[in-house]
């Protein structure tokens, strides 16, 4: 997020003629409040009140403690947590203050009815107890059984919810945190998950930011030299973050000591993907003014987990002017259709958004510094960007991009205000175009936004975008782009670990070879969808769909129907087509 420069860069930004904090791109001018010209059909429609959700995520601010950890916000799970082929939504819901104890608000889960339909759940579901100030959510089946469970991440405390029967023939949540063994009393941002020693059970990275506290908690802080608002993080030390082994038995170690991970950057966001190809899923970690990491994962076949820092080596920890961002979101997606996953970063106001595009080849790591070269960077350097996603909107067989916006701190000196408008990408065979002027009413409005989760909602195969903001009501859009190209959506199955982090799914079509990603953790601190839309444009049929599985195997199928939903499963050479409800 927001910082302050070493001397030495101020004295090169003064000499370069710019004022701030540091040299930056050219910042689009702020239109933002101006009505726009709309250069087409919208792409979204808010269906908030109709959805039954009325919910907001509050971060105590009314205390004016102005405390950095309600900065953050929180993220947004989209998961199917009864396996009734409907995504539910789940909702970390911050905190507030009794002194200067902090305390949690109880987080959300809305039920899918169909039709874009929710009823809130909570309680019947047995989701209540003594909640932590969130922030993330992550979901993801850590004992195999065939359903999601939930981990939130927050302030000094994780809490591990396990799904179970509840007897009547559905579910419920049952916390299991210290039997897990989860004893983390650091504060949390995200937590991704993967398969890192290939023994089929799902280990977890816990990202951690910095050592806030009432002590810390400094009442000099401003940013105008008078007004006092939340401090920098330079103000913090930050925090280790944590690797938890999976026991495989309920249970999870914490290894973080063995793997002599890196100790220097505030984590905000962190996915698990496989970088190089190998079937291994990797790690990368977004940072706030530190360095990013990527861990690359070297674990030999049967034994313990091993990871490479290779983030500077990669070209991956840095912007292109070798400059730490203040980074908050991020996404893993095949952007121009190279066959590799590229990783895109959103930071902070006075860096342009950061996308790097994968140029590993075997066991040579690199990236390169794409943002300008695939059309980002006209969008400018005027937002503090958190949530983040690509998906193909438009099923046009090309994977487009929003961006989700708020200010950081309670008053800006920049114009560009605390609330900020999201932003929209087209992607135009590798190249992006803004038309957030086609986005709809939700994108032609100021917000201060958080996290966001991508999904379909309502089957129809088309991804909709839910967003959590700042002391705002969530909001929920729905995919109305028009057109009515084909697509086709696949759910994976693994036979050893089910979420299958680190597949690799390509679909052969008359419309070219795409490429998808499995990846664990999404956005910053949020769940996407598991199921994988390719759009197909006008093409009326798939000739292939190839999985390369974390397991080594590789298997290919050629009688998938378009246009639904199919089941893949490891080991099973017909897929199972899946009812849209």
């Amino acid at each position: 997020m927001y910082r302050y420069l070493p001397f030495a860069m101020l004295i090169a930004i003064l000499l370069t003629g710019c004022s701030g904090e540091k040299a930056i791109p050219p910042v689009a001018k702020d239109d933002s409040s101006k009505p726009e010209t709309a250069f087409g059909p919208d792409w979204f429609r808010d269906v908030t009140a109709e959805s039954g959700i009325d919910f907001i995520y509050k971060n105590g601010e009314e205390a004016n403690h102005f405390a950095i950890i309600e900065s953050l916000g929180g993220g947004v799970a989209l998961f199917d947590f009864d396996s009734d082929g409907l995504l539910d939504i789940f909702f970390p819901s911050g905190g507030f203050y009794e002194g200067k104890v902090v305390r949690g608000h109880p987080c959300r889960l809305y039920k899918n009815l169909g039709r874009m339909k929710f009823k809130d759940v909570t309680v019947e579901v047995g989701l209540t107890g003594n909640w932590q100030y969130s922030h993330g959510a992550a979901a993801f089946d850590y004992d195999n059984d065939g359903y999601l469970d939930l981990l939130i991440t927050g302030y000094n405390r994780l809490i591990l919810w396990h799904n179970e029967p509840d007897g009547n023939g559905s579910r419920r949540f049952v916390e299991v945190t210290k039997k897990a063994g989860l004893n983390d009393t650091l504060w949390s941002t995200s937590a991704a998950w993967g398969d890192l020693d290939s023994d089929g059970y799902a280990d977890i990275y816990v990202a951690h930011y910095g050592d806030w506290g009432f002590d810390t908690n400094n009442p000099e802080c401003n940013y105008d030299g008078k007004t006092r608002d939340v401090c920098q993080p330079r103000k913090f030390k930050q925090l280790p973050h944590s690797v938890y082994h999976n026991n495989r038995d309920g249970t999870f170690t914490d290894i973080s000591a063995k793997l002599k991970l890196r100790t220097d950057g505030k984590g905000i966001g962190v996915t698990l993907f496989d970088a190089n190809g190998d079937g291994k899923p990797d790690i990368y970690v977004a940072n706030d003014t530190d360095d990013n990491f990527l861990y690359i994962n070297r674990t030999k076949p049967g034994g313990e987990i091993m990871l490479e820092e290779l983030g500077m080596n990669a070209s991956v920890a840095r912007d292109d002017r070798a400059t730490p961002n203040g980074s908050m979101g991020l996404d893993i997606a095949d952007y121009d259709r190279g066959g590799r996953p590229s990783i895109f970063v959103t930071n902070y106001e006075q860096e342009l958004p950061a996308l790097y595009k994968n140029r590993c080849e075997g066991d040579r790591i690199t990236f390169n510094y794409a943002t300008t070269s695939a059309g980002i960077g006209v969008i400018g350097a005027i937002y503090v960007s958190w949530g983040t996603g690509f998906a193909d909107f438009d099923h046009d067989g090309w994977e487009d991009l929003f961006i989700a916006n708020g200010h950081a701190i309670r008053f800006p000196v920049a114009k560009f205000g605390r609330q900020q408008r999201p932003v929209l990408l087209k992607n135009n065979a590798g190249k992006f175009v803004p038309i957030t002027e086609q986005g709809g009413k939700y994108f032609a409005d100021k917000h201060n936004a958080r996290g966001a989760a991508l999904g379909d909602l309502n089957n129809d195969g088309k991804t909709d975008i839910v967003f959590s903001h700042l002391n705002e009501p969530v909001v929920i859009v729905q995919n109305v782009s028009p057109g009515g190209n084909h697509w086709l959506g696949i759910e994976l199955a693994g036979a050893k670990n089910r979420d299958s982090v680190g597949a690799k799914i390509s679909v052969e079509s008359a419309n070219g070879t795409q490429h998808r990603f499995v990846k664990g953790g999404a956005s910053y601190g949020s769940t996407n969808d598991p199921r994988h839309i390719v759009g197909l444009g006008t093409t009326n049929a798939v000739s292939k769909v190839i999985v390369q599985w974390p397991s080594g195997a590789k298997q290919e199928w050629t009688d998938i129907p378009i246009d639904g939903y199919s089941r893949l499963s490891e080991g099973e050479a017909k897929a199972t087509q899946r009812p849209r409800k």
